[in-house]
């Protein structure tokens, strides 16, 4: 089956969705799997094997996950790619792929599972990148292999992984940390100067362009590999392209009803959840919402993801961290929560509380656009454009 991962698409999969979905079987018990990346991110890593599908999966199972690191994979992804063999350890094995051809890079995308008695493979164009995964627009396919054809899928990939072992290293390497050093610094260095590599994945000015690498990667560079001041700006800006925001964005303006102690469970009906959430109401794939609280100031907080959660009632959850601990207003004021859609199932957000110095400037933009019927909770669609005309003084352009 064939798949477009688009934002503006109404059909789109993510290819983390993808993945989760393949490694979700009725038995787990024998099964594999191995993945094969051009560039990988912390971000992106987190994205795929914290989430609670493969941790399943790596409880009983073997997965060997291989990268490349001709570009954009840096000594933070390395740590996060370290972290996590140890979390699974010995049922994640994890090498990066290092060659010394300078007139090719290391470029595949796929990965498979032997699960249920069949392969199930994705091809496609994404990164391990929380881009590759959810922001850009990317293409892939499914493929399902089953009775002969597992054996020639397994004897041709243990053939490829045989002819290139000298390729393939353990992630505390000397030559594969040197090499994700310079990708930090060169990542860091553009990220200071505000430019746009030429050919690279992060983009400051928000554009979607494709990953590829950049010219001298193999360039031998006097680095260290633990160099704090670099190592803590890759991780502030590490994946930054995947949050930033366009003027046709979607937004949705929501007052949030209250629902005890446990409103930070916030309920929208189906038209909201499917129409602007992405959701589909019964659908029992793994779909992912993915958001980011913004604060005030501008500062994006920790990635939330969640599982589409439907309630007898016909309303459809979504939790909201930035309300945990929070008690819900007295009286008629209520939060109001201002969504922006990045791409399929993917925004930031800021909850705006009644004590909120912004909270104002935003109640009488949604009095001015959808005035109150009643007890009605106010649902208003608008986009990124008028929301930045009416609540200039949002959290969202400080990013």
């Amino acid at each position: 089956m064939f798949y477009i991962q688009d934002g503006n698409f109404s059909q789109s999969l993510t290819t983390h969705e993808a993945i989760l979905t393949v490694a979700t079987g009725s038995n787990n018990t024998m099964n594999y799997g191995a993945g094969v990346f051009a560039f990988a991110t912390s971000g992106g890593a987190s994205l795929v094997f914290e989430d609670r599908v493969l941790r399943n999966f790596l409880s009983i199972c073997n997965f060997t996950l291989i990268v490349g690191i001709d570009d954009i994979t840096n000594t933070n992804t390395l740590r996060k790619l370290c972290e996590l063999r140890d979390v699974y350890q010995p049922k994640l094995e994890v090498k990066v792929f290092c060659h010394n051809d300078l007139n090719s890079i290391f470029h595949p995308k796929f990965v498979w599972f032997k699960i249920d008695g069949e392969i199930r493979l994705i091809t496609g164009s994404g990164n391990l990148t929380e881009r590759g995964l959810r922001r850009n627009r990317e293409a892939f396919t499914i493929s399902r292999y089953t009775d002969e054809a597992i054996s020639d899928f397994e004897d041709y990939w243990n053939l490829w992984i045989r002819e290139n072992e000298e390729n393939l290293y353990d992630l505390d390497d000397e030559r594969v940390t040197r090499r994700a050093a310079q990708n930090a610094v060169r990542f860091g260095a553009a990220r200071r100067r505000e430019v746009e590599p030429e050919d690279e994945e992060i983009n400051i000015s928000g554009a979607i362009t494709n990953e590829s690498a950049t010219e001298g990667i193999n360039q031998e560079a006097e680095v260290q590999v633990e160099q704090p001041e670099a190592t803590q700006e890759i991780l502030e800006v590490e994946d930054y392209g995947a949050w930033t925001i366009e003027n046709n964005f979607e937004v949705l303006v929501a007052e949030i009803p209250n629902s005890g102690n446990r409103w930070k469970q916030a309920n929208f009906n189906v038209d909201v959840f499917e129409g602007f959430f992405g959701g589909i109401a019964g659908v029992n794939e793994e779909r992912r919402i993915l958001l980011r609280h913004v604060d005030a100031t501008g500062n994006l907080e920790e990635l939330e993801v969640r599982q589409t959660v439907s309630v007898r009632s016909q309303n459809y959850r979504v939790e909201l961290n930035a309300a945990a601990g929070l008690e819900y207003p007295n009286g008629d004021e209520r939060p109001i929560g201002v969504f922006i859609k990045v791409s399929t199932r993917t925004f930031i957000y800021s909850l705006v509380m009644p004590d909120d110095l912004n909270y104002n400037e935003v109640l009488g933009y949604l009095n001015n656009s959808q005035p109150r019927v009643g007890n009605r909770m106010r649902r208003y669609l608008t986009n990124v454009e008028e929301l930045r005309r009416n609540c200039p003084n949002l959290g969202f352009w400080l990013i």
